[in-house]
């Protein structure tokens, strides 16, 4: 049985140009997220369950991509301990969002802190793993993890607290 060496490379190769590919369109993704949530931030807005749900997915979505294009370099156990750190983060990050009732309408007022922290660990995310080396990933990749859960608990506990906003008022 012989395997042909060349379209192993080949292969390689591709995979190597997709993740960056992969990377720059995530860097293009995360600038145009910064500017729309800085924009977003001069007021209160309207919160709904469903743009949090989707945020929720979004960022397991991410992360799912991520783990699949740089599989090699993810340690099961410190991505899980990085993914729950974040999560808990998230979760009291979340805590930093003000809501108000207004009639049935839930409004929200985010802290600017929560957008830096957003803006700073992915744009390190992408950044390591654009670097290419091995240990540059797994670094990266373990940001991925951490940003994910923060994301997901954030969300997760804006849409506890609409949740229950809404049922008290």
């Amino acid at each position: 049985m012989s395997t042909d060496l060349g379209s192993e490379v080949w292969v390689q190769d591709l995979l190597a140009v997709l993740a960056r590919v992969v990377g720059v369109v995530s860097i293009i993704l995360l600038v145009v997220g910064f500017v729309m949530l800085i924009r977003s931030m001069k007021k209160a807005s309207a919160l709904r369950v469903r743009s949090h749900v989707i945020s929720i997915v979004f960022s397991v979505l991410m992360l799912i991509v991520n783990v699949l294009f740089l599989s090699s370099a993810v340690n099961p156990l410190l991505a899980g301990l990085a993914f729950v750190l974040g999560l808990g983060f998230g979760f009291l990050w979340g805590l930093t969002t003000r809501l108000t009732l207004q009639g049935k309408q839930v409004l929200g007022k985010r802290s600017i802190l929560f957008v830096l922290f957003w803006l700073f660990s992915l744009a390190l995310t992408y950044l390591l793993s654009l670097l290419a080396s091995r240990q540059a990933v797994s670094i990266g990749l373990g940001s991925v993890f951490f940003s994910a859960g923060t994301a997901i608990g954030t969300n997760l506990n804006l849409v506890l607290r609409i949740a229950w906003k809404r049922a008290r008022g």
